[in-house]
């Protein structure tokens, strides 16, 4: 099976980033995450799912000399990254596209890389360990993985109000977390690589109302969950809405960080 993304990827992607932009934090997720990585200078670099590219634009000016591969399964998010990082690349760093499947990552066989970025993606492996042994192949002698995912408790008082009215609704990070999560990440990677460290991300988000909330959810719960936002979302909004009143802002708790797993 293929990992295929509809044609509305780049703009759910974007919606997920606009929730964060009412962080109380002084640095978004992956400018906190490109600091933790420090300055890098002449490695080869591949990054699988790079997305629309955002994270480019904290490491380029903290990495020199690099040549960086950026890939994606969806050709039109490609697109938005090259555009985005566009034709100035700074610090002597040399960058391609290519398309590319994660879960089939044959046309790299006989590459190799210092280092291989996998930013909140792992948990849609067709085979978690399958595919980390492949990653664990391409990498060089004491080479890194630089992997982000979140936890089960993501954004926990939004689940908490939602499933006050449907208990058995389903929450997207606790799937993706019981795949390859925070809680259990630090495990799985340690069963292939040499030296693994995991780093959390402290965070809140203190929204103004209850807009950003929908807009959020209409793009991550699809299909009949959507419905049932769309049907429930008076109530919901009405009690967003009165905790704003209440105490000026509603409170979430983004659970997320990121592990460097070595090779020996």
């Amino acid at each position: 099976m293929t990992l295929v993304f509809d044609s509305g990827m780049e703009q759910e992607i974007q919606t997920r980033i606009r929730l964060y932009d009412y962080s109380t934090g002084q640095q978004s997720f992956f400018e906190w995450q490109a600091g933790m990585l420090g300055s890098v200078s002449g490695k080869r670099v591949l990054e699988i799912g790079c997305g629309d590219g955002e994270f480019w634009q904290y490491l380029l000016p903290r990495w020199q000399n690099c040549d960086i591969t950026l890939t994606d399964v969806n050709k039109s998010m490609l697109g938005v990254a090259q555009s985005k990082i566009g034709s100035y690349v700074p610090n002597g760093n040399r960058v391609q596209f290519k398309q590319l499947d994660f879960n089939d990552l044959t046309p790299l066989i006989g590459e190799h890389y210092d280092i291989i970025i996998a930013n909140h993606n792992l948990f849609y492996a067709e085979n978690i360990y399958r595919l980390l042994g492949v990653i664990f192949g391409l990498l060089n002698s004491r080479g890194v993985l630089i992997c982000s995912t979140v936890g089960a408790d993501h954004l926990c008082e939004l689940i908490a109000m939602l499933r006050k009215r449907n208990p058995d609704l389903p929450w997207f990070s606790e799937k993706w977390a019981n795949r390859f999560g925070l809680e259990n990440a630090f495990e799985t990677l340690s069963s292939i690589f040499g030296r693994v460290d995991q780093f959390e991300y402290d965070n809140f988000l203190h929204l103004p109302g209850p807009e950003p909330v929908k807009a959020y959810l209409m793009k991550t719960m699809k299909g009949q969950l959507a419905g049932w936002i769309e049907q429930n979302w008076s109530e919901i909004s009405s009690e967003i809405q009165q905790v704003v009143d209440e105490k000026g802002h509603f409170r979430l708790t983004p659970h997320s960080g990121f592990c460097a797993a070595r090779k020996p």
